[in-house]
């Protein structure tokens, strides 16, 4: 491997491979200078500087520095009060009581092995280098390590910093992001993922303000409000054009990303944890870790972007030990028993599933003692006697003998009031002095910062689990933080509790996911309240949605895979009428929706099953068939209007490419369609396998596919109909010949 770190004598710092190069300097004052970051350069060392050190009227000069002014100088790393009046990377009150810091390069160093940040989840290593900077304070005693790793074959940059107290007072830390981008003055636009339950990740796009843009969440949680990620685009760029700067966080709580236009036009990106609510006593002697940023780059546009990212997080981000093992089709007991659960109607289940080609079963909520509704139970793992007798492990044992594999829910984080836990232990929640806890869903939520409540959590999963019979583990995840204190902690560290209790919540995880590797856990929280890099570092998939309608469904993966391969998301054919928003779907738009989602399976009461049960067969025939082409292969956002969604999908050793058009509102005499696929051999042959038919992949992506006619009358034996009218779709499977 070529070296991907350089520096020169004048301490000017590259990381370049052949996807981008990133380039920053040290000033004579010792301040670090952004100076590039875009596709790779040959020569980074000597790329041109892009600030210039001019007279700014009524701008204030650093000390004596003629003509240099923070407010202006794009900086690797910003901290506050010293003539930068932009939001700063670091921040709060030294020890002196007054918020200034002034940090300055000190030495640096690079290392092979990518540095683990101590109790946090981060990228791996492997064919990569890291950059470690350090910056101080000399007269605050603060000392600051900015770690900096590239990988050879990757297009992402990984960024985060470490923060040391080695003077003798305290500093109470308000700002502490983990990384700081910026962009020379030009034309841009945010790409941003809003929404909330059922409504997850809906793409908006606007023009860079004047000023500071902010995504962020206070709720304890990444959010399905905003989702932590953030893109950058060069005006005009497309899915196939266009330099894109994407970045997001390997976190799961309370997060900031801001983009802020300072007065000369230049551009500010901070990403790390939020700074609302949040402190960190930084005793003498001590250290803090920033959770890891993550940027990626590309100047192939949205559908490039989405390929960096992809590759990465199914290569370095995600369990190893699942990255090509195919995902079992599945059955979810929610939809055909809800609370009312027993081990009888499981085993029913099971026959069921074992007769329409389904390999496992899920139990879902209501199986634990005193569990008949939502409001009470949680925190009590225990198998509810009368409705369970023979306990879990020997259910499971049942229904592997039926030749599935059985998985169950878990909602580990939350209490009920009315549960013997709570009762036992009233303190273990997060709770302030003299309020009354607020409910979500009927339930308060432990206070993870606290061992003894870690430790109550893995034992009673491991009680579980240590059967050796639970193939699958679905994490659930129902409510925001409210009342965010921990009874474990004096009063002046009160505000670091939020991040206390995810850094709780990580050892859990990692303690149960080392001792149980053969386990596949899913990530959900009330369906995508939690989806982020941070959780899917334990768990090799996720619900993304409980939006299971297959049109509202559409625009929740479109949004994901901007960010997420089909790798890690999970999806299954629910109830019709939908429970969210009353739609009617067939079942072949149904399953289609999330067809090339690597998790596919089945959530429907035992009439519904009955009622359509060839059907279903057929589809979990072709999901099990499939599952290891919705490993590691590239996905194409072809179109999305408000009538149409088209997909296109491509196996990672580019053999089958699959195309999934769907027809949402119908109307008469419409326009014939199209689909220009993309990726393709252009001298390759592809055959259809619904009717043998051959297509050359430059006609493919050059003259385009015809796609099935939504009419009621079939006029023409030569043309593909879709006679469903609205919410119709179609799945092409072409093999390359």
């Amino acid at each position: 491997m070529t070296s991907l770190t350089s520096v020169s004598d004048d301490l000017t710092f590259a990381l370049s491979n052949r996807h981008f190069s990133y380039v920053f300097g040290v000033t004579p004052e010792g301040h670090l200078e952004n100076i590039y970051y875009g596709g790779a350069l040959s020569d980074p060392l000597n790329a041109p500087l892009h600030y210039r050190r001019i007279t700014r009227h009524a701008a204030t000069i650093f000390e004596d520095s003629p003509n240099y002014s923070l407010s202006d100088m794009p900086q690797d790393y910003p901290s506050s009060g010293r003539s930068d009046y932009r939001y700063p990377a670091v921040g709060g009150v030294n020890a002196d009581g007054n918020s200034v810091f002034s940090l300055a390069y000190v030495s640096h160093r690079t290392v092979l092995e990518k540095p683990a940040l101590p109790d946090l989840p981060s990228a791996r290593g492997g064919g990569s280098e890291s950059l470690i900077v350090t910056l101080e304070d000399a007269l605050q005693k603060l000392r600051v390590e900015l770690i900096y790793t590239i990988w050879e074959d990757y297009g992402v940059i990984a960024r985060s910093a470490q923060f040391e107290n080695f003077g003798e007072g305290d500093i109470q830390l308000h700002q502490a992001f983990s990384t700081a981008l910026v962009f020379p003055a030009d034309a841009y636009d945010i790409q941003h993922f809003h929404g909330t339950w059922s409504r997850e990740f809906n793409e908006e796009r606007i023009a860079v303000p004047q000023g500071r843009f902010v995504v962020e969440s206070a709720r304890g949680t990444s959010s399905a409000a905003h989702s932590p990620y953030v893109a950058l685009l060069q005006k005009g760029a497309s899915e196939t054009q266009g330099r894109c700067y994407g970045t997001t966080l390997v976190y799961s709580g309370n997060f900031s990303i801001q983009v802020e236009t300072g007065e000369f036009g230049n551009i500010r990106l901070l990403a790390g944890i939020n700074p609302t609510n949040f402190r960190w006593l930084l005793k003498a002697g001590t250290r803090f870790s920033t959770p890891e940023a993550l940027h990626g780059f590309s100047d192939k546009g949205l559908g490039g972007l989405s390929a960096r990212w992809h590759d990465f997080i199914r290569d370095k981000l995600s369990p190893a030990r699942f990255k090509d093992r195919p995902r079992p089709t599945y059955i979810n007991t929610w939809e055909a028993a809800y609370f009312d659960v027993t081990e009888e109607k499981v085993l029913a289940l099971a026959e069921k599933a074992a007769a329409i080609g389904i390999e496992m079963l899920v139990l879902d909520d209501g199986w634990f003692e005193g569990r008949k509704d939502d409001q009470s139970a949680l925190g009590d793992w225990r198998a509810d006697r009368v409705r369970f007798p023979s306990g879990i492990p020997a259910l499971a044992a049942k229904v592997k003998a039926k030749g599935l594999k059985f998985g169950i829910w878990f909602e580990p984080e939350m209490v009920s009031p009315n549960s013997q836990l709570f009762k036992a232990h009233p303190n273990w929640i997060l709770h302030v002095p003299g309020r009354k806890p607020s409910l979500g869903r009927n339930q308060l939520t432990l206070d993870l910062s606290r061992t003894e409540v870690q430790d109550y959590l893995f034992t009673a999963l491991d009680d579980i689990l240590s059967c050796g019979d639970i193939d699958y583990v679905k994490w659930d995840m129902n409510r925001n933080m409210t009342e965010v204190g921990s009874g474990a902690l004096p009063p002046n560290q009160q505000l670091e509790t939020a991040h206390r209790y995810m850094l709780g919540l990580y050892k859990l995880l990692g303690r149960l996911t080392d001792k149980y590797p053969e386990v596949l856990f899913e990530n959900c929280a009330s369906g995508g309240n939690r989806f982020d890099l941070g959780m899917l570092s334990f768990m090799a998939q996720g619900w993304v949605s409980d939006m299971c309608d297959p049109i509202g469904r559409l625009p929740i993966i479109g949004g994901a895979s901007y960010l997420f391969p089909m790798d890690v998301l999970a999806a299954y054919i629910g109830p019709s009428p939908n429970h969210q928003n009353g739609r009617i779907s067939s079942i072949r738009t149904r399953f289609n929706a999330g067809a090339f989602c690597a998790a596919r399976g089945v959530s429907l009461s035992e009439a519904e099953i009955d009622a359509h049960a060839a059907e279903i067969r057929d589809y979990m025939a072709f999901a099990k068939e499939t599952a290891g082409d919705m490993l590691g292969g590239r996905f194409y956002r072809l179109k999305t209007t408000e009538t149409e969604t088209l997909w296109q999908y491509v196996t990672a050793d580019e053999a089958t490419v699959y195309l999934a058009y769907f027809h949402i509102l119908s109307a008469p005499n419409l326009p014939f369609r199209r689909a220009y696929f993309t990726g393709l051999d252009p001298l390759a042959d592809y055959k259809l396998e619904e009717d043998g038919e051959i297509y050359r992949g430059d006609a493919l992506m050059q003259s385009g596919l015809p796609l099935p006619q939504v009419s009621t009358g079939q006029s023409s034996s030569k043309i593909r109909y879709m006679p469903d009218g609205d919410f119709s779709s179609h799945l092409f499977v072409f093999r390359k010949t």
